[in-house]
């Protein structure tokens, strides 16, 4: 407990013999006019002359002292410039005053000077719920991203009304972060019928028409916005036509939502990057970032090449880009402990460049390859997202990709601020093969072979220069199914397939055995075949292979002739095979649409 400090002995002894006279008033105006403004606060509060002391007090920077004559005098502008002193003062200082406060039932000011601790959001949300303001209490929570406490504190439970329009309102946005719509949309309702200013309307419009469209209730929302300006939002273009499914973590910037687009029942990702702004608040630089992102984006998806995701929609106006559903878990998953083999490492690693070797030869830098980033197809291989992904970083506060990816994944020039090039896409790359057959992105090498601890020293190389370009690394990484065997200790798990069949390996994939009626040299072309239009080899015992198994809801069959024009990269021999033994189950159609040929089928005939 605070006690204010006994100043006697910065007195003279003449001066203590005049307060002995009961001279108080003279010794505090001569104690005043020489500066000592502390002593002549106590010696004044000797007499009761509270007001006085105050003013000696705060001309000496005081808090404590004139926080505790202030209270006891109820002087409103007293106390309020000795809680200024105070919220500057030592941490020591503030702990005392708070204490002071919680004796007097100071609740409100409490919260003042606890704003300052950003790990005492709890303390300074009960002192404002104590103080009677719980919506200041549950602000505080959701600022500090305690989203559904923030909730609680407001104490609007099943969205009964409490008859408080703002408390409405935010519990509005609360339950829309927490993926709750139906709540949303009920609160937002009830704060619109109690008024609110013609701002804070229109943005509880735009909310209230947002979670009717997730629900499904189109006409509702273009009412909801009917006579609401969202000239450059998203929002706009979200009502009717996509039905918002659930949230997904985001990797572009803003937010990301998985639905349906209603118009062709295609599933897609809607990401909305203006997400993160404020009415107002998108500034030309933002339109500008959004614009260099939409001219590479859109230009590497003309490319329709399978490893590089295409674009359903970009609004670049409205920051609005719908993606087309992709199948697979994010390439995030794959790593970690102890790792994958190195087969499927450099399969997952050469779809990738197959994508980069292609965009690079026209120039284009994808800028943003990330684990956490890339996500899987029907097939399970890892898919680029949209190219130019490193314009978008000034976008939100945050990056996506955690710490470790960005000082690990990232081309060290590109940390050091360099722009994005061709060279840190492959250190990107090298990175990745290094992080999935370690299983974690630390950077350790520690156990990794000596071809693959090659290929990645090469792909990774500090000097940008040094690097190979897409096609050199895609040529290293390569090998033909029938050498993956080399890559594994002779009779260990993961080893050549023997006799009876290896239960870990035939369980990752389709145990086939090519018929008689394929020579062994078309079977060696297809093993060594990294074709993105058909079906994968895992690996290979002489005649017998284990291929990637199909996802569930792919089906067998065309509805329409057969795509072999895609195979024009094999030799005729091979084509001519395929040809003269493909049927319509010898093609799978993945849920998304995706078509591969079924080696399955074919290699047993």
């Amino acid at each position: 407990m605070y006690r204010p400090r006994d100043r006697s002995d910065e007195l003279s002894p003449e001066q203590r013999q005049r307060l002995g006279a009961g001279r108080h008033e003279a010794v505090a105006a001569e104690l005043r006019a020489a500066g000592r403004d502390a002593a002549a606060g106590w010696v004044l509060e000797q007499i009761w002359d509270f007001e006085g002391a105050l003013s000696a007090y705060l001309a000496a920077g005081l808090g404590l002292d004139a926080l505790r004559v202030a209270l006891e005098i109820r002087n409103p502008a007293g106390l309020e410039r000795a809680l200024q002193i105070v919220e500057v003062a030592p941490e020591p200082d503030r702990r005392e005053a708070i204490a002071i406060l919680r004796r007097r039932g100071r609740h409100l000011d409490v919260a003042r000077l606890l704003e300052r601790d950003a790990e005492g959001v709890d303390a300074r949300a009960e002192a404002l719920r104590r103080g009677g303001d719980r919506l200041a209490a549950a602000d505080a929570l959701a600022k500090a991203g305690r989203i559904a406490d923030a909730l609680a504190a407001l104490g609007l439970e099943g969205g009964e009304a409490s008859g408080e329009v703002e408390a409405h309102a935010l519990a509005a946005r609360l339950c829309w972060e927490l993926g709750d719509a139906e709540s949303s949309v009920r609160h937002a309702q009830r704060a619109l019928r109690g008024g609110l200013g013609p701002d804070r309307a229109a943005a509880l419009q735009r909310l209230l028409g947002r979670a009717l469209a997730s629900l499904g209730h189109d006409l509702a929302a273009q009412i909801a916005l009917g006579s609401v300006d969202h000239e450059g939002h998203a929002e706009s273009a979200m009502p009717g036509r996509y039905h918002v499914r659930r949230t997904l973590p985001p990797t572009l910037a803003g937010s990301a939502y998985e639905g349906i687009d209603r118009v062709t029942l295609q599933e897609v990702e809607i990401h909305l990057l203006l997400a993160d702004f404020q009415e107002g608040a998108v500034g030309p630089e933002v339109r500008t970032a959004i614009e260099r992102f939409a001219r590479r984006a859109e230009a590497a998806a003309r490319l329709s090449h399978p490893a590089i995701r295409g674009l359903v929609r970009f609004d670049a106006d409205a920051g609005l880009v719908v993606l087309p559903h992709a199948e697979g878990p994010p390439l995030r998953t794959l790593i970690h402990p102890p790792g994958i083999s190195p087969t499927r490492a450099r399969g997952l690693c050469a779809f990738l460049l197959e994508g980069l070797e292609v965009a690079h030869a026209r120039g284009m830098v994808h800028g943003a390859i990330l684990p956490s980033q890339l996500v899987c197809d029907a097939a399970g291989r890892p898919l680029l997202g949209p190219f130019g992904g490193d314009a978008l970083a000034g976008l939100t506060a945050t990056r996506t990709g955690s710490l470790e990816e960005l000082l690990t994944i990232v081309a060290p020039e590109c940390r050091l601020g360099a722009p994005a090039s061709l060279a840190s896409d492959i250190y990107s790359v090298g990175a990745i093969f290094a992080a999935l057959l370690r299983g974690g992105v630390d950077g350790d090498m520690e156990g990794i072979g000596e071809r693959e601890e090659a290929i990645i020293r090469a792909a990774t190389a500090d000097d940008p220069s040094a690097r190979p370009d897409a096609r050199a690394l895609l040529g290293m990484l390569r090998i033909r199914a029938a050498d993956a065997r080399e890559l594994r200790d002779e009779g260990g798990p993961g080893g050549p397939l023997g006799d009876a069949e290896d239960d870990l390996i035939a369980g990752a994939g389709l145990l086939v055995a090519a018929a008689a009626s394929w020579p062994d040299r078309l079977v060696d072309e297809l093993a060594a075949v990294d074709h993105p239009w058909i079906q994968p080899i895992l690996d290979r015992d002489g005649r017998r292979l284990v291929l990637a198994p199909w996802p569930t809801g792919a089906s067998r069959g065309l509805p329409g002739p057969a795509p072999f024009g895609e195979l024009s990269g094999l030799s005729e021999e091979l084509q001519a095979a395929i040809r003269g033994r493909a049927r319509p189950s010898s093609w799978v159609i993945s849920a998304g649409g995706a078509c591969l040929l079924a080696l399955d089928d074919l290699l047993e005939r």
